[in-house]
């Protein structure tokens, strides 16, 4: 089969492809009606196009039907406290909430890309932007609409070898399957501590603030998923490289101050991008997940880009310390945990 550089296949490009489409179609046609402002919400339910890299097409329909659901569940919960004007103690609880409930899923699930880091950025975002009652029910169903079209183009793309039979079937399958393998010792560990650190992270750019408290936990989340290789520590360091590299790309990307229709192809295009490097280097994946994230929060918003880009920075070196913090709480203790079973085997 032909293939292009970095061993990324015609297929991988049909799907960077689709998963650009998935998300720029939508905010195209939202910025040609004249409802920019909604956009963010389409942009955030088109996330569920990222999910189920690498995988069989039944299977990525599957992975992407249970995170887009996710996903819309979060984003619905956050308008609904954006709406009401929900007090912050309650957005501290709504967020180690989503930590364990969506880490929870992806474990069980087994889908690429593992971690917290999308669904945390819709909670938090979405819960910051000012909505008013009336807005309220279109929000949400835009975000579901850019969800069902993320999916309804990997199900059109399938041609033949999709059974929409057996899909419903083959969701309760993987649940009952990652529930009934899954380490639940090693699990706790992991998801209380991500939890604990997000919410960490987030207190303490709210304590200091810095501005635009969200970007500490999604940097924690960013690295959180380094917790289970046995070369934490490494892959932290790429995965910090990365999240901070792609701060600068955001800043070579953002500082013109680009356009809405700008901003919309840019989007886009980390999106497609993203996706060809998800499965492979999730470090280099991050050097694009995080302008398509940075770009995301600020869709339909019109906030200056240069101290977003500087708290952004800030931030993530911030929650890249909580999380480092974390990982070695969290290495030493799943250690200290297989010790008294090596010791039993000797």
């Amino acid at each position: 089969m032909r293939s292009f550089p970095f061993e990324v296949k015609t297929e991988d490009v049909r799907a960077a492809v689709r998963v650009g489409v998935s998300v720029g179609l939508p905010l195209l046609a939202l910025y040609m009606l004249g409802q920019i402002h909604f956009a963010v919400y389409a942009a955030f339910g088109a996330l569920a196009s990222l999910y189920g890299h690498s995988e069989t097409i039944q299977r990525r329909v599957e992975t992407q039907i249970v995170a887009g659901a996710a996903l819309v569940a979060i984003l619905t919960a956050a308008a609904v406290y954006s709406a009401a004007q929900g007090p912050e103690w309650l957005l501290s609880l709504m967020l180690p909430i989503v930590v364990v409930g969506t880490g929870t899923l992806g474990t069980v699930m087994g889908w690429v890309p593992r971690g917290e880091i999308f669904f945390i950025l819709v909670l938090l975002v979405i819960a910051g932007i000012p909505l008013t009652a009336n807005e309220l029910v279109p929000a949400i169903a835009v975000g579901a609409g850019g969800a069902g079209f993320s999916i309804l183009l990997t199900m059109l793309e399938a041609n033949d070898k999709l059974d929409t039979r057996t899909l419903l079937h083959g969701v309760r399958r993987r649940a009952r399957i990652g529930s009934a393998t899954l380490e639940r010792t090693r699990h706790a560990i992991v998801i209380t501590l991500a939890a604990l650190a997000a919410t960490a992270a987030w207190l303490s750019a709210q304590a200091f603030d810095i501005g635009h408290p969200f970007w500490a936990p999604i940097a924690v989340a960013a690295l959180m998923p380094a917790l289970t290789p046995a070369d934490a520590m490494r892959r932290t360091i790429h995965l910090m490289t990365g999240t901070l590299g792609g701060v600068g790309i955001a800043a070579v990307l953002f500082v013109q101050e680009p356009s809405p229709l700008a901003l919309i192809l840019i989007i886009a295009l980390c999106q497609a991008v993203a996706e060809l490097f998800l499965a492979r280097n999730y470090g280099v994946a991050l050097l694009f997940i995080t302008p398509l994230a940075i770009g995301m929060s600020n869709l339909g918003r019109g906030l200056p880009w240069s101290p977003l880009l500087l708290e952004r920075l800030i931030e993530a070196g911030l929650g890249a310390a909580i999380a480092l913090v974390a990982i070695i709480v969290g290495s030493v203790a799943i250690a200290n945990m297989a010790a008294p079973h090596i010791d039993r085997e000797a």
